[in-house]
């Protein structure tokens, strides 16, 4: 990763972000984009729709979005541009609290899903098929891994991803591990309004 200034570092991070969320790739987050990414997750991991798993997912996600919409959406139209975006990821990176009420839950519910044997560990094909669901290139999810492994075990735990996903949102270290959560953040194929899948 080249040296950068540490706010291009996170704006990055969020468009990177962004880009993934934006699921219908028409430059706005709304609840929709939402619900598909939700879906979509379920459907790369093989999880019945109807599934506990599943079930938890949306909700998680439902609550997300109310977290997202409070705090981004500015003007009360039920969308959030990237600039709102990067705002409100700005917020919540110098507020612990919120960020944990918001992106916590999420994290858990979609380390639950991922871990298809239910052992308490994400392996490397399971950490992938979550990177398919948010457009990550297959190249990119294995660098992610990697970078997250620290102790090079081919293991992912909850805790290590929180911290990563933590890292990820709101540090402007060049060098915390969490900055890789979705592989190269400089990869040149993953802008905002680029569609990456």
């Amino acid at each position: 990763m080249p040296l950068v200034e540490t706010q291009d570092l996170l704006d990055r991070k969020f468009d990177v972000c962004f880009t993934h969320a934006d699921v219908n790739g028409n430059g706005i987050l709304e609840q929709a984009d939402v619900l598909a990414l939700a879906a979509r997750v379920a459907t790369y991991l093989g999880e019945p729709m109807g599934s506990p798993k599943t079930q938890k997912l949306f909700q998680t996600f439902e609550h997300f979005w109310t977290h997202v919409q409070a705090k981004m959406d500015v003007d009360n139209d039920g969308q959030v541009t990237p600039e709102e975006w990067r705002n409100g990821l700005k917020s919540f990176a110098e507020d612990s609290e919120a960020y944990k009420s918001a992106f916590h839950p999420l994290a858990k519910a979609i380390f639950t899903i991922c871990d298809r044997d239910d052992n308490g560990f994400l392996e490397q094909s399971e950490f992938a098929k979550f990177h398919q669901a948010f457009g990550c290139k297959a190249a990119n999810s294995q660098l992610a891994f990697q970078k997250l492994d620290s102790n090079g075990n081919g293991q992912l735990t909850v805790d290590e991803l929180l911290i990563a996903w933590q890292e990820y949102y709101t540090s402007s270290d060049q060098n915390a591990g969490g900055n890789w959560l979705y592989g190269d953040v400089w990869d040149n194929t993953v802008v905002v309004g680029s569609k990456t899948r």
